[in-house]
């Protein structure tokens, strides 16, 4: 059986990226089972979802297992549906106009994850960027350059320290929230309990490079997770054993516009409202949740090499690969003992 990247690869590099489906695989699963011919075929479905394709892989059969993959679909969709900016009438709507809300749920979960890495990383990974994010558009069909007035306006509504710590925003203040940081490693999060509750015993949940792996595959053979090279599109810039893991990366090859020869790329720099330049390509992220993994994953690209390593070594259960501009992997600790990892060689 051949490596298979599970959402496809890039189909070429454009001067606008991220238009179509999020098809620039962050973390690239690959399966190296032995015995191929003797292991059953997975079920497998793909959807669109949350800005980008999402498929699930379960290594279970027959009409039980199809369903439990519809479950875990569905359970996305509802986590979707509460935390877009995008979709109307739930509570991320009421707060940017300003109508007050009680975030609850799923909602008020996400939010609590958001605040608690927005504190880690001292601002580094900020959830209420939504206006910015919107100024930009980058990874819509109208992308542009912000003045700076616009920037400066934008970046003085904003910022995490405005967010109640009781999720309750008061009618009359406006906060325009992005918590799609978090919401889509949640989402992968909560498709995995939907498929263990429902039996099922191994299997990836892939949001387009927010991906968690779980159980064993049969033959009793190690997740392996190819971490893609930030600078070509079809090659891995290594491969992790991660065994039962959550893994997220943010880097800037993913979603960007080139103007005159200058790429920007999607992360924005809560400090200086525009992308971030500090030095990496490519932040990827191990951790005991998507969710986290998901924010941390940012934080780290924001913060550059050292302070992204420190901040990642401080929290435990989390390891990470921060590949910079020269083209030096900067690990964690644990990458190489916990996690061997076999790097790319030049």
């Amino acid at each position: 059986m051949m490596p298979r990247n599970l959402s496809g690869p890039l189909a070429g590099r454009s001067r606008i990226s991220g238009k179509t489906p999020f098809l620039i695989l962050i973390v690239l699963t690959v399966i190296l089972a032995s015995g191929c011919r003797r292991t059953p075929e997975p079920v497998r479905e793909t959807r669109f979802m949350m800005g980008t394709l999402v498929e699930i892989l379960v290594y279970a059969q027959g009409e039980d297992a199809a369903n439990a993959v519809s479950r875990a679909f569905s359970r996305m969709a509802e986590i979707e549906k509460a935390t877009s900016c995008r979709i109307p009438g739930n509570d991320v709507e009421s707060v940017r106009e300003g109508e007050g809300a009680l975030f609850s749920g799923d909602a008020a979960r996400i939010l609590q994850t958001a605040i608690s890495a927005a504190v880690a990383s001292s601002g580094s990974f900020d959830p209420t960027l939504g206006e910015l994010v919107d100024l930009w558009g980058i990874g819509t069909d109208r992308p542009r350059v912000p003045g700076e007035v616009e920037i400066r306006d934008a970046l003085g509504r904003s910022g995490y320290q405005k967010i109640p710590e009781s999720g309750r925003f008061p009618p009359g203040e406006k906060l325009w929230l992005d918590l799609g940081g978090v919401a889509k490693g949640f989402a992968v999060d909560e498709a995995v309990k939907v498929l263990k509750d429902s039996g099922v015993g191994a299997g990836i949940v892939d949001a387009g490079g927010d991906l968690r792996t779980f159980g064993v595959k049969p033959g009793s053979s190690p997740w392996k997770v190819g971490v893609q090279d930030p600078d070509q599109s079809r090659e891995l810039a290594g491969i992790l054993e991660a065994g039962e893991i959550s893994i997220a990366t943010s880097g800037d090859y993913q979603r960007y516009f080139e103007v005159e020869g200058v790429r920007y790329h999607h992360i924005l720099d809560p400090a200086t409202g525009r992308p971030a330049r500090s030095g990496l390509k490519s932040a990827t992220v191990l951790a005991p949740d998507c969710a986290l993994a998901d924010a941390l994953a940012t934080a780290a690209f924001v913060l550059g090499p050292e302070r992204g390593l420190d901040l990642l070594e401080k929290r435990d259960g989390v390891e990470g690969i921060l590949i910079s501009e020269d083209g030096i992997y900067h690990t964690t600790s644990g990458i190489g003992t916990r996690f061997p990892f076999r790097k790319k060689q030049p």
